[in-house]
């Protein structure tokens, strides 16, 4: 004979049990709670997110390789895990290290780790920094230094993929070349010719400023190299005039830096 079953403290017969007569049902107003409740890490997440992705009041730019980059300091992005997350919050370690001699590199892996809401997040990304020399010696200046460097950069890679500065990252469309492709084709349709371009040539031999590649892959447009050698030499320079006139000025520096004062 089956045994009775006892449900919070009621008795449910074994035929109620087989027919499901005396099961308890939650009611509405408890499922609605648990939903409340699976919702609030949610949110919590969110909001933490947005906070930690807000844009920042200055940011600060740079050119390298031929590209103008905007970045923002190690101690805005160390400041931004602070205000959001906590100082207890976050840590950093560094994985592996070391120099990079082809690229003349000092290299991390870098790991940051977050709290979200007592959920462990990390993330992991590799930093790099050009090693400083000596200008008269080519010895390198302070090879610390220049890890320290590395792993500011790899924190702050780290810190995009939870939001921190991830908007300086954002690739747009080129509104400017489809505009000229759409001005030209719009030109062509009325009769009207499109100007052509401004011939870029170099001031000291007469040469036509030509496209420049890189080991790299970097490239650098006429155009580019036309506002280097204007914002450094004061003058239209080919590429060929262009790296002479900074191995004139780095001697002018190294004979100023050895001249006894």
């Amino acid at each position: 004979m089956d045994a009775a079953v006892v449900v919070k403290d009621e008795v449910v017969a074994p035929e109620q049990q087989r027919s499901g007569a005396g099961r308890s049902l939650q009611p509405p107003e408890r499922r609605s709670v648990k939903r409340a409740e699976a919702q609030e890490p949610a949110a919590e997440f969110a909001d933490l997110y947005q906070r930690l992705a807000a844009p920042f009041d200055s940011t600060f730019k740079d050119i390298r390789g031929g590209v103008e980059l905007e970045y923002i300091t190690g101690e805005q992005c160390v400041s931004r895990l602070n205000e959001v997350l906590g100082v207890a919050g976050w840590s950093f370690r560094i994985l592996e290290h070391g120099i990079h001699a082809e690229a003349d590199e000092a290299w991390v892996l870098g790991e940051l780790t977050a709290s979200f809401g007592g959920a462990l997040v990390t993330r992991q990304q590799f930093g790099s920094q050009k090693i400083k020399r000596s200008r008269s010696s080519g010895t390198p200046l302070d090879i610390g230094f220049d890890l320290k460097g590395a792993a500011t950069d790899a924190l702050k890679k780290c810190a995009s993929l939870l939001g921190v500065g991830l908007y300086l990252s954002r690739k747009e469309a080129p509104e400017a070349a489809n505009g000229a492709t759409n001005g030209h084709a719009h030109g062509q349709a009325n009769g009207v010719t499109a100007a052509e371009p401004e011939r870029l040539v170099c001031d000291v031999c007469g040469e036509e400023l030509r496209e420049t590649r890189f080991r790299d892959g970097t490239v650098w447009t006429p155009l580019q190299l036309a506002g280097y050698g204007r914002r450094k030499h004061s003058r239209t320079l080919c590429m060929t005039h262009y790296r002479e006139a900074n191995d004139a000025r780095r001697r002018a520096e190294v004979t100023l830096e050895e001249m006894p004062f």
